[in-house]
């Protein structure tokens, strides 16, 4: 196989591997540009699934923790540094971390930039050091698709970030204890085999677009009614829901 061929059949398994991680080429082909909003509500465990898996697949072709060059000569790349990049704004004016800047890095090129990272990873010709484009911290600050549990405040912190149907949504996933329901599952189906929804009535409609906890109009702190609790929750998700809901 020559080193063309071996070129593209990496790229292949890398793809298969994406469609393994969402569960089938459908799922994938929705999720696989869909990192610039909000989590899509109904492959919110896939969509992390997958933002994991590129995170690790690029962690491990371009090692190293490369630091922004305009915070200072002592924290340019090591030689153990595969990756560099440069800022588009002023760290050191704004007193963004080197930390946050790598993370942002990361961040961009996985979700915005992931073919040409899949390019690069198998590119047998690259540069010793890549320059990697990196966009505003902003996003991954407030990250929606990478989650620590641990960290409770952090999580409820960053549910604050996203409309309520999503935030109830994404609790549900983090701390599940038992399968959807079934008016989930079937949404799921209906979006994940992209039929119209021309045919439902518009209240199913507005619940495959926003969700199964969207009312126009309620904030967290209005709450949900007893009958709209989920009740899939562990005792940890319970706590995290009361808790969002109070803040």
């Amino acid at each position: 196989m020559g080193s063309r061929d071996m070129k593209d059949y990496k790229l292949g398994q890398a793809i298969c591997d994406q469609i393994r991680v969402a569960g089938s080429v459908k799922i994938y082909n929705r999720l696989k540009d869909s990192f610039t909003g909000p989590p899509d509500i109904y492959f919110i465990k896939e969509q992390f699934a997958l933002y994991k898996w590129r995170k690790e697949f690029f962690l491990a072709h371009f090692p190293g923790v490369p630091l922004c060059p305009t915070l200072g000569p002592a924290l340019l790349p090591s030689l153990e540094d595969t990756w560099t990049t440069d800022c588009n704004f002023c760290c050191d004016l704004l007193g963004i971390s080197s930390d946050i800047h790598w993370m942002a890095a990361i961040h961009y090129n996985i979700t915005e930039n992931f073919d040409q990272v899949l390019k690069l990873a198998f590119e047998d010709s690259r540069p010793d050091l890549l320059d990697f484009p990196t966009d505003y911290s902003a996003s991954c600050l407030f990250n929606k698709f990478e989650w620590d549990k641990e960290k409770e405040q952090e999580v409820l912190q960053k549910l604050t970030t996203v409309d309520l149907s999503t935030a109830v949504h994404i609790i549900c996933v983090l701390y599940n204890c038992s399968p959807p329901s079934l008016l989930q599952v079937a949404m799921r189906r209906v979006l994940e085999l992209g039929l119209s929804l021309d045919s439902l009535p518009k209240e199913l409609q507005v619940v495959a677009e926003r969700g199964l906890y969207y009312i126009a109009g309620r904030e967290a702190v209005d709450g949900l009614d007893q009958k709209e609790r989920p009740r899939c929750l562990t005792s940890e998700g319970e706590k995290i829901l009361n808790m969002f809901l109070s803040q």
